[in-house]
């Protein structure tokens, strides 16, 4: 079995102004870096198709990926061939644990935000304030990217917590945010894109496209994280968040009719589409096998091998959630070189990957350090060429090749 091992990892960030990082830069400093005023980077020379002779993106092809043997796996004889005992999941679909999830509305609302900037052609600034709208909805969208942590980083120490902040918002202490801006990525890096981007596009100032490229690949990055913390939180908190993890990826929809970064994840590759959807399963199957009654006992209460059985499947799920966010960058940058090579614009194409790939970073440098410095030394480009980016193609396929 695949253990989760916490890592601490330098946040990294495009420099949006055309200049590598240097490293003696702060990660604070970078987080601010990439909600400067420059927002991304200069548009490529449009009408001039690039050299691109022997330039191509091979199609996806996980023809030789197998899940791991202590995988959940539903979909196969309905788990009856996997080393899982059989749970509410096996037959699906998803089964509430409670009522109808916050996270579900969220994504109507990433939906309507879609519609009104990235899904149509220059939004105005009138539609930048409708979007902003869905996204300040309370207990919405923003209320959570404020106070986002990327859990795979080491928690905040006790130490450095506010006795009068709950355990799971002390990102949303200012303190923390800038002596822990890799753990409190939403807040140090996500959030700042997002409201630099809403207030440019509302204000009508720069190219409403690249505003709303930054804000759709900022939103994934946030989706990414939120799936997998919902998924801990399930088991550490309440086990109404495994709904949330659930409604996170499909927005409430079936494993065939998903919307939000589901639907975005199945154009790429439907079969990370369903290794994810198995992962949400397996965390579910195990929240049912733990119930004790009418209660769901948390983690810290469980034996070790209910414990194991949940670092199971909630690795299953991450290792699929890689992949999930690889792909939809991965079809970003084949569309970027797509364009480079027809000499079409591409600048809110770009804008769009450097906004959501950095969320891949930590884990690409703990995989593969010299892929992931390739990746990194990319993002950092303002406007990189067809041959760059399918460098980077490549990098991101050998460090994450399977779901």
């Amino acid at each position: 079995m695949k253990r989760r091992h916490l890592f601490t990892f330098a946040l990294v960030l495009p420099a949006l102004a055309g200049c590598p990082d240097n490293s003696s830069t702060s990660d604070t400093d970078a987080a601010t870096e990439a909600t400067g005023d420059n927002t991304a980077g200069t548009e490529p020379t449009t009408g001039t198709p690039e050299n691109c002779d022997g330039i191509m993106v091979s199609p996806i092809d996980e023809s030789a990926c197998m899940p791991e043997a202590s995988d959940y796996m539903p979909r196969s004889n309905n788990s009856a061939d996997d080393s899982w005992p059989a749970c509410v999941s096996d037959m699906g679909p998803y089964t509430l644990v409670a009522g109808t999830p916050g996270a579900q509305a969220r994504i109507v609302a990433y939906e309507n935000i879609a519609d009104l900037l990235w899904r149509k052609s220059s939004p105005t600034p009138e539609d930048f304030t409708a979007a902003r709208d869905e996204y300040v909805i309370a207990e919405g969208l923003e209320s959570r990217v404020s106070r986002r942590e990327d859990l795979h980083v080491d928690p905040i120490p006790m130490s450095d917590w506010d006795p009068q902040v709950d355990s799971d918002k002390q990102c949303t202490v200012a303190s923390n945010v800038t002596k822990y801006p890799e753990r409190c990525v939403g807040p140090a890096a996500i959030q700042p894109i997002l409201d630099e981007a809403f207030a440019a596009g509302q204000a009508g100032e720069g190219d409403p496209d690249i505003h709303a490229a930054r804000i759709h690949g900022a939103l994934d990055w946030f989706l990414y994280l939120s799936i997998y913390k919902e998924a801990n939180t399930c088991a550490t908190e309440t086990a109404e968040d495994c709904d949330a993890t659930w409604a996170y990826y499909t927005g409430g929809q079936s494993i065939d009719a998903g919307i939000g970064l589901s639907a975005e994840v199945k154009a790429q590759s439907p079969g990370t589409h369903e290794r994810i959807h198995d992962g949400i399963m397996a965390v579910r199957c195990w929240r049912e096998l733990t119930k004790d009654v009418d209660t769901y006992p948390l983690l810290d209460a469980l034996t070790p091998e209910q414990v194991d059985l949940f670092e199971q499947g909630w690795e299953q799920l991450d290792q699929a959630l890689h992949r999930g966010l690889a792909v939809v960058v991965r079809g970003n940058m084949k569309a970027y070189i797509d364009a480079a090579c027809a000499g079409e614009a591409r600048a809110a194409i770009w804008a769009d990957i450097i906004a959501s790939a950095p969320g891949l970073q930590g884990e690409a440098a703990r995989r593969d350090s010299a892929n992931a410095k390739v990746l990194s030394d990319l993002w950092a480009m303002d406007a990189p060429t067809a041959a760059d980016v399918a460098a980077g193609v490549v990098a991101l396929d050998a460090i994450f090749p399977c779901p």
